[in-house]
């Protein structure tokens, strides 16, 4: 395995506006900083997405989901999205 590889870092949300961005902010507060945070959300109606689009970092990644998925069905989703050599998961609420 490299020395340094790339995290892709799952947050599943669905209507997540109230948790999201502390989510993200949680995320990019680490100090390993070699990832990418895929963020999967599952059709949500709320203001997440225009939460999102105010943190300007290139590692984040956004996938709109038209069709309300169960998490499990989610994560498999958003697994065909990542680049990363691991694999890690946030829900939004966590």
């Amino acid at each position: 395995m490299k020395n340094n590889p790339l995290v892709s870092v799952i947050v599943n949300c669905h209507n997540g506006e109230k948790y999201i961005h502390e989510a993200i902010e949680s995320i990019l507060d680490q100090s390993y900083n070699n990832f990418e945070i895929i963020i999967w959300d599952n059709c949500s109606n709320d203001k997440t997405k225009s939460i999102i689009e105010k943190i300007d970092d290139k590692r984040i990644r956004y996938f709109y989901s038209d069709k309300k998925a169960t998490l499990y069905h989610a994560r498999n989703l958003a697994l065909n999205v990542t680049q990363g050599d691991l694999i890690t998961f946030l829900d939004v609420d966590d």
